[in-house]
């Protein structure tokens, strides 16, 4: 005879219509703390009886207590700089008695959402969270319920959350006036279409940056889909040479990497004198033919910070803490006329 199907939470959540935190919530005995209405938390509980649900470990370790474990989710674990993150808070949270437990969003939010909410069931302490686009509704309805979360990478001004971030504005700010003092006359930056804080305060760097330089009409942002094939890139690119750019800023290191081989499969001979600087350091740019330099982000700086930040929300309740962490710019050595370095420090903003 079969056995019968186990019931899951996010069954419950289902039958509700709620989501799989919210019910994980009130079974666990925490639908006050985290203020889960009565007629909500009353039909989650007759929606448990009448499925004849049947909490799991995980469950019953949330219920007693701290489970002394961390949720990590990020866009793609497979990107090196999230990589490095997760192998840094995999240390720093190990020595702290913690695990880690990962998750990828691959930048949607749907699957954002069901990593979260996932690692919620399976009884995470708290969450550290590189948000995508559309995800801020979701990101609030945890803050409202007093999940422990810091955001990484990427917050949302309007949501009171903490979160651990880079100047970006500042890091941008400080690589494209160093091309522009190299002598750079049309310094291209090179982002992606997103509408995420980080990406618009690279922008905003940047646009300052030429504004004060006296070139603001000069000033030009050729943007990247995450999806464009390859040969794409490679027009976008030729274009803007052929349209007198002679210096490129990329926005990630990942559009370092793609505008890096786009530029090597056109085959067309690049300008002797042309400035590229990225963000992030990769191996690949010892092996490219012109010399990259690079924001260098403080990630043991960032780590420790947000770790730091979410054991304090565990352990005494939410207490929105905000930090901006200063980069420094790194010189290719064969470009290497004067050293520009960003403090590398880090600045609490309240």
């Amino acid at each position: 005879m079969a056995s019968p199907k186990k019931v899951l939470l996010k069954d419950i959540a289902g039958a509700v219509g709620v989501s799989t935190a919210l019910v994980s919530f009130v079974l666990n005995g925490k639908g006050d703390e985290f203020r889960v209405g009565e007629d909500t938390a009353r039909k989650i509980k007759e929606a448990a009886k009448k499925m004849n649900y049947r909490p799991n470990l995980a469950a019953k370790s949330l219920r007693s207590g701290k489970s002394k474990t961390i949720g990590l989710v990020v866009s793609d674990i497979s990107n090196p700089f999230f990589a490095q993150l997760g192998r840094m808070l995999e240390d720093e949270a190990g020595k702290r008695g913690y695990t880690v437990l990962f998750g990828s969003s691959d930048e949607d939010a749907t699957k954002m959402t069901h990593v979260v909410d996932s690692l919620v069931y399976r009884g995470v302490d708290g969450l550290i969270i590189v948000p995508c686009e559309n995800s801020e509704e979701y990101v609030a309805s945890l803050v409202e319920n007093n999940f422990p979360v810091v955001l990484f990478d990427r917050y949302f001004p309007d949501i009171k959350v903490s979160y651990v971030a880079l100047n970006n504005y500042e890091a941008s700010y400080v690589a494209t006036k160093y091309l522009l003092d190299a002598g750079y006359a049309m310094p291209v930056l090179v982002a992606y279409e997103i509408n995420l804080i980080h990406m618009k305060e690279r922008i905003r760097g940047y646009k300052q940056a030429m504004e004060d330089a006296g070139k603001k009409a000069a000033a030009n942002v050729v943007f990247l889909r995450r999806d464009l094939p390859d040969k794409a890139t490679n027009r976008l690119m030729v274009k803007a040479l052929e349209n007198g750019t002679d210096a490129f800023l990329f926005a990630t290191n990942m559009i370092s990497l793609s505008c890096l081989y786009a530029l090597t499969e056109t085959g067309i001979a690049l300008p002797k004198k042309i400035g590229m600087v990225g963000f992030d350091g990769s191996p690949v740019f010892d092996f490219c033919s012109i010399p990259v330099s690079y924001i260098r982000q403080p990630m043991d700086i960032l780590v420790q910070k947000a770790l730091e930040i979410l054991l304090d929300n565990i352990d005494n309740g939410n207490v929105v803490q905000s930090v901006l962490a200063e980069g420094t710019f790194v010189e290719a050595p064969r470009l290497a006329k004067k050293q520009g370095n960003m403090k590398n420090a880090v600045g609490d903003k309240q």
